[in-house]
């Protein structure tokens, strides 16, 4: 047997067991029947197309089904099995395969090459206003980066206007101001099982000193204690328009983001919370325009 034909034999032994599971996992999940997936093989053979082409073919199938069967076949998160608790905002979970999310995949990469890469674990993201959107930017963010098998923590530190909590459906009272006022040495981080790799501490209870808080030693020592434990950890800021907690968590975060909505955000309010952000001698990695 020549060489030629051998790896020939190879590739098609691939192609028959990579089809066999996906024709699995549709039979599986109830989208298909052993009789349609003999229907599948014999239009396949006879055209000599993929299966998935066959299986459309035949009307058994369409595009969702088979990137579904793709995303388990491949371990990828796949919004089948996202929690009902978690919100529609959270299109990486719930639309994985849309384009936005795309730009969020490319948006991690970036700064996984810009900080994450350069023994960072810790990054801040905040913005000029609520309106500019960076709660959901981050939460979305946290999302892409559990999918890429990192172990992430989001970290809602905007203890002014915090939104992590539902965004994430967590109805615990305890979170971050609670540790900090030192009401409670123990906490507890709130996972979801559809995203094993994502844990999120909510900002807690409400507190009328979210700056004097955060400005405590304590709150660098948890930091450091969860860098520890975590490949990633994204810190939610409070927008500077709401007070200037964001600075005190900057600097202890050594690098942040800034998030401007696109058509919305001035120029002029980027600018100067730039050139905020410049006294604390930390890492400005770069800007985010988002269109959510």
């Amino acid at each position: 047997m020549t060489t030629e034909n051998k790896l020939t034999n190879f590739d098609s032994m691939v192609q028959d067991e990579q089809l066999a599971k996906i024709g699995e996992l549709l039979v599986a999940n109830a989208k298909l029947s052993v009789g349609d997936v003999e229907r599948i093989l014999a239009l396949q053979k006879k055209k000599n197309i993929l299966f998935g082409e066959a299986a459309k073919e035949l009307l058994l199938v369409n595009d969702l089904d088979i990137k579904k069967v793709l995303a388990h076949q491949y371990n990828y998160q796949s919004y089948t099995d996202v929690d009902d608790a978690l919100s529609s905002l959270l299109i990486a979970a719930h639309k994985p395969f849309e384009p936005e999310v795309e730009k969020l995949r490319s948006l991690r990469s970036q700064l996984m090459l810009r900080w994450f890469e350069h023994e960072h674990k810790v990054l801040a993201i905040t913005s000029s206003a609520p309106e500019d959107g960076a709660s959901i930017m981050v939460a979305n963010l946290a999302v892409v980066f559990s999918q890429l098998g990192k172990k992430t923590l989001l970290v809602d530190a905007n203890l002014r206007d915090p939104k992590q909590h539902d965004y994430f459906g967590i109805n615990t009272r305890v979170g971050l101001s609670n540790i900090l006022a030192n009401r409670t040495g123990n906490y507890e981080l709130s996972k979801h099982k559809s995203l094993p790799n994502l844990s999120v501490l909510t900002a807690g209870t409400e507190v009328p000193n979210p700056q004097e808080l955060l400005t405590k030693d304590t709150f660098a020592q948890l930091i450091n204690d969860l860098e520890k434990i975590y490949d990633v950890i994204l810190i939610d800021c409070c927008p500077a328009s709401l007070g200037s907690d964001y600075l005190t968590v900057v600097i202890k975060s050594k690098g942040a983001v800034i998030v401007a909505r696109k058509d919305y955000t001035p120029a002029s309010s980027v600018k100067a919370l730039n050139d905020s952000l410049s006294v604390t001698n930390a890492k400005v990695v770069g800007s985010i325009i988002q269109e959510f």
